[in-house]
């Protein structure tokens, strides 16, 4: 067992507006937004559990932070400028950018952060290193920051990572709930918590039309991908491989990796026997209709006649089915044949990871 696991390694080795904007005492939209109808809006509660959040409010808190700050008329202005400009960014992924930008002026390290966020090559950002944001900026932008960087987590395979950042989020606070959706249900699906998936994907396709094309499409991917999940089945063996092989990629090479690696191992041993206990059954039965004598091709027994002759002593040799673990001490043709069952249905990607793994366990345990 302990050289499967070293072979595996190998083997396996994604408020308020201010009133310095307009120099007034009264509260003035940046922009007038446009949105639904309120009909449209009556339709689409009855039909959804959740609601796309009112920019206003997040303009309001905007504002509500540039008076908290004392910020200058020139900050004030840039502010107005870059919402403006944006006005057309009222939901989704698109609200979540525009107000990261805003932010970003009113913040220079929110703006560094947005920077690093955006660059794929960039350093790997988790909210808790951020020791500035509980202390310095309000509730309703530490939100916005930590779904950035959960989406910015989950779009770099690291999962368990982006799960934890988004996981004391709540669809009616932050203020794109399709990317806390979607993020969430995408971590999930390649952690293979597929109850948890379902259930946001679920949620997020209650506004399907409403959606970026990307999310719907790959959500109903995730879903009709894991929905035939079977626990113990070669397919979650597969997958399980998958990730350890991810995790490795990204240099995780600790003990999440190893139990992991010997959760796999104990799935394929109890796979592998019940492959040899059927290959065993039927040569049995193979075996015994062979021996069975057709009424044909003898005359029957006397009724009053003692069968068989002189009488042995009725030992049978055991047979030596060999360590259970050891999958390359089988003979190599029943090893083929064990094999091919093991991975005669799976797509090709799966049987390659599979059939690469045995290869490779075969060729150490004959050395």
């Amino acid at each position: 067992m302990q050289l499967a696991k070293r072979t595996f390694g190998r083997v396996v080795a994604v408020g308020i507006l201010s009133t310095s904007f307009a120099a007034v005492n009264s509260y003035q939209p940046l922009v007038a937004d446009s949105g639904p109808s309120s009909q449209q809006l009556d339709d689409l509660q009855k039909s959804a559990s959740w609601n796309w959040p009112n920019v206003a409010v997040f303009e309001q808190h905007l504002v509500s932070y540039l008076d908290q700050l004392n910020a200058p008329v020139a900050t004030r202005e840039a502010v107005r400028r870059a919402w403006d400009e944006s006005k057309d960014k009222v939901k989704g992924p698109a609200l979540l950018d525009r107000l990261l930008d805003a932010c970003g002026i009113l913040e220079p390290r929110i703006a560094e952060l947005n920077s690093q966020l955006k660059d794929p090559s960039g350093p790997v950002i988790h909210p808790r290193d951020l020791t500035w944001l509980t202390s310095d900026v309000p509730g309703w932008m530490q939100d916005t920051i930590r779904l950035a960087c959960g989406r910015a987590l989950a779009q770099r395979r690291l999962y368990d990572e982006a799960l934890e950042t988004l996981s004391g989020l709540e669809i009616v606070q932050v203020c794109d709930p399709a990317s806390l959706l979607f993020y969430r249900a995408t971590c999930e699906h390649h952690l293979l918590k597929k109850k948890e998936c379902l259930g946001n994907v679920k949620l997020l396709l209650e506004r399907k039309s409403e959606l970026p094309v990307r999310f719907t499409q790959v959500a109903q991917l995730m879903a009709a991908d894991i929905e035939p999940l079977k626990a113990d089945s070669l397919d979650e063996v597969a997958r399980l491989m998958n990730d350890v092989h991810r995790r490795l990629d990204l240099g995780r090479a600790g003990q999440r990796v190893r139990d992991e690696e010997d959760e796999i191992l104990k799935k394929l041993d109890k796979l592998i026997e019940d492959i040899e206990n059927q290959m065993q059954q039927a040569q049995q039965q193979a075996q015994q209709s062979d021996g069975q004598q057709s009424p044909s091709q003898g005359s029957p027994m006397e009724e009053s006649q003692i069968a068989g002759g002189p009488k042995g002593p009725g030992d049978v040799d055991q047979k030596n089915v060999g360590d259970r673990s050891g999958w390359g001490n089988l003979p190599p043709a029943q090893r083929q044949e064990s094999l091919q069952r093991l991975t005669e249905e799976l797509p090709s990607h799966y049987r390659e990871v599979i059939e690469g793994y045995f290869r490779q366990l075969a060729k150490d345990n004959s050395r």
